[in-house]
């Protein structure tokens, strides 16, 4: 027999609530409040320990005492607020004042009793408005809720033009910047959305680098200009003497004087292979367009970050933004240093079309893939993305600006190395997602054949050529890292073996350079190496060169202008961002420019003269974004003038709208 009692639960909780109120078996007193204002609230510390798990661990830490134990509640609750929070523990009803719901908010939050939460924090998102949105805000920063804090900053930029209208704002420090331009065009040109995250970046190295503090930068407008290593600078850094040093510059320094501020660091940027931060091309502040793609795909950090912007006039913007976790109302406006100019003095920014467009990301986003020139392209062949190895490839036509795709391999490949040799493309082992391959393609342009396998199946070798020959470099066999390699001759479909490396590696880095093999980096066993060493066909021997400055593993390694380019890779901790460069002539590695992305397993290779990184990882997503080194600035860069293209802008923007990575874990880039 079963006797089930509905209405025994709420008789239960009713009777409670009347037992509290009125002081009857009440095991504990809740002191709330601070200095002479402090309420006493009696309780069933059972009944309140059940709602709120703050209150359970609080009232777990106390000795049992008294029948009514004496609780002092830390934190600076409203009063009303948390007296209805004890009602709603015995009554299941709650009920609050519109006044009070951001209270309340804070309220349960603090004491962890999530339905209240979630209902509060609903209903302040449906109810924002310009004047009350970055009071939500705040209050959704301070209880961590980050799925609302999403949603008020995109109400921000939805209603941005409104939003910096509010009195609220006035309450908030006010960042003041001006940008110091050259010529008129360069301020026409300038894309302010940009130019205010490069503020951000600027913000950022003063307090990390320089120990400068929210209130030093609020005291004064601060005056910038952008420097050679495509960073902003304080124009104290600016030389007495210098062409820059105009009347106005001096101005500004005295009145920095008189206000006591630090000079910034003379340094006039940092290069060097230590780069763990991208750099942007300098045309990242003239392009039109507000792609992404110029960005590192990292995940945006909450307390660094421009929430919204708006133009507020000609060459004039204002946005909300986050520095050091802490909201503030930045204003950013530029000027010209000195007399107005045609903007002669940029030409390879103010040009007649004044206007730059992204290359276009690849269709699948990829690393570990083989990368060459083949017939004047940018050739990508296979590699692997979060889920599976890929067969399919694809070519970059930079007379188009246009990604297509081609026929796909017969096998899925990842982790995989490419090189053409008299017109053909030839494709070696690497993986197909539960095996190291042995097996070998050839592709004609149109097809794709088979070809010997090798004697020993692998994947992450190298592949290069040299006197009409594939050499096939190190590598992975499941166990180990391999010292062998192996060669193949196109003509005769004969495989042989060339002298064995000194280290047994894989994800190395394989190149030719003045006809003879290099072996970079990459792993042995376990071990990230710095290693390098390179082969003589003549001698049949390898010998060590010099080491890399950083050891890395999947770097992109490739001939470009008579020296050795080593880009991007992993060092065992991160992906990196930064290049090596090697001269034969004196056996010695220097930094290069640092890539505008941090890539891991990257595709490289050399095409119109112009060396591209393609995909790869960059520690927390699988990367289709493209690159090159500019020549005439030596910077890495994502744009390319408008004028160099035939692609019609509509269709770049088109492409804009791909995402730019898909996600996946460091361990997968293994």
């Amino acid at each position: 027999l079963v006797f089930d009692d509905s209405a025994h639960l709420n008789k239960v909780l009713m009777n409670l609530n009347k037992l509290r109120k009125n002081k009857q078996f009440c095991d504990v007193v809740l002191h709330v409040g601070s200095g002479q204002d402090v309420h006493e609230i009696y309780a069933h510390r059972a009944v309140v320990a059940s709602v709120s798990p703050y209150l359970f661990e609080l009232l777990a830490q106390k000795t049992k005492g008294t029948l009514q134990n004496q609780c002092k509640i830390n934190g600076n609750f409203d009063i009303s607020a948390f007296e209805r929070l004890v009602d709603y523990a015995y009554t299941s009803r709650l009920e609050v004042p519109k006044s009070k719901m951001k209270a309340m908010y804070l309220a349960a939050a603090k004491l962890k009793v999530h339905p209240v939460t979630k209902y509060c924090g609903k209903y302040l998102v449906e109810h924002l408005t310009p004047e009350n949105c970055t009071g939500v805000r705040a209050i959704l920063v301070e209880s961590m809720d980050q799925e609302l804090v999403a949603e008020v900053d995109a109400y921000i930029r939805d209603n941005i033009a409104e939003v910096v209208k509010s009195k609220e704002l006035q309450s908030l420090p006010h960042i003041q910047v001006e940008l110091v331009q050259h010529s008129s065009l360069e301020m026409d040109a300038t894309n302010n959305k940009h130019l205010c995250h490069m503020v951000l970046d600027w913000m950022r190295s003063s307090f990390d680098e320089e120990g400068v503090l929210m209130e030093t930068l609020t005291e004064k407008v601060h005056m910038l200009y952008l420097n050679l290593d495509r960073t902003l600078h304080d124009c104290n850094d600016i030389e007495t003497g210098d062409a820059k040093d105009t009347e106005m510059i001096q101005d500004y320094k005295r009145l920095s004087r008189r206000l006591s501020q630090p000079k910034g660091s003379k340094t006039k940027g940092r290069p060097g292979i230590t780069v763990t931060t991208p750099a942007k091309p300098r045309q990242f502040l003239y392009t039109r367009s507000d792609s992404s793609g110029s960005s590192s795909s990292d995940e945006e950090d909450r307390d660094w970050k421009i929430i919204a912007t708006t133009s507020t006039g000609a060459h004039s913007t204002m946005g909300l933004a986050v520095v050091s976790g802490t909201m503030i109302v930045l204003s950013v406006v530029q000027r010209l240093n000195g007399p107005a100019s045609t903007g002669d003095s940029s030409p390879e920014v103010c040009n007649t079309t004044l206007g730059y467009t992204t290359l276009p990301p690849m269709m699948s986003s990829r690393c570990g893939m083989g990368t060459a020139e083949f017939q004047g392209k940018l050739l990508v062949c296979g590699g692997y993305d979060r889920g599976e190895c890929l067969r399919t490839v694809e070519a970059y036509n930079l007379a188009t600006n246009r990604w297509s795709s081609l026929a796909p391999m017969q096998t899925p490949r990842g982790r995989v190395d490419a090189t053409v040799l008299n017109g053909l493309v030839y494709v070696i082992g690497g993986s197909d997602g539960s095996k190291e391959l042995a097996s070998a393609e050839v592709f004609n342009g149109s097809a794709w054949n088979t070809v010997p396998p090798m004697a020993v199946a692998r994947s992450n070798a190298g592949i290069c050529h040299l006197d009409n020959k594939v050499f096939v470099v190190g590598g992975w066999n499941g166990k180990r890292g391999l010292s062998c390699c192996d060669v193949f001759d196109p003509l005769s479909k004969i495989w042989s073996s060339a002298a064995p490396m000194l280290l047994g590696r894989y994800q190395a880095g394989v190149a030719c350079l003045n006809r003879e093999v290099y072996a970079v980096g990459g792993c042995d066993s376990w071990t990230c190496v710095a290693s390098v060493e390179k082969y003589n066909p003549i001698t049949n021997t390898w010998m060590e060169v010099a080491p890399l400055q950083n050891a890395r593993r999947g770097c992109g390694v490739v001939e470009y202008n008579g020296k050795l380019y080593a880009v991007g890779g992993h060092d065992g901790v991160r992906s990196l961002c930064s290049v090596e460069v090697y001269d034969a002539q004196t056996n010695s590695w220097s930094p290069g420019p640092p890539l505008t992305s941090c890539r891991a397993n990257v595709g490289v290779a050399v095409v119109g003269g112009r060396l591209f990184a393609v995909g790869g990882f960059n520690g927390k997503a699988f990367l289709n974004t493209v690159e090159f080194l500019d020549g005439r600035t030596n910077e890495w860069t994502t744009f390319v003038a408008k004028a160099e293209s035939h692609q019609p802008v509509t269709s770049i923007m088109e492409d804009e709208d791909r995402d730019s990575s898909r996600e996946g874990s460091a361990e997968e880039c293994r």
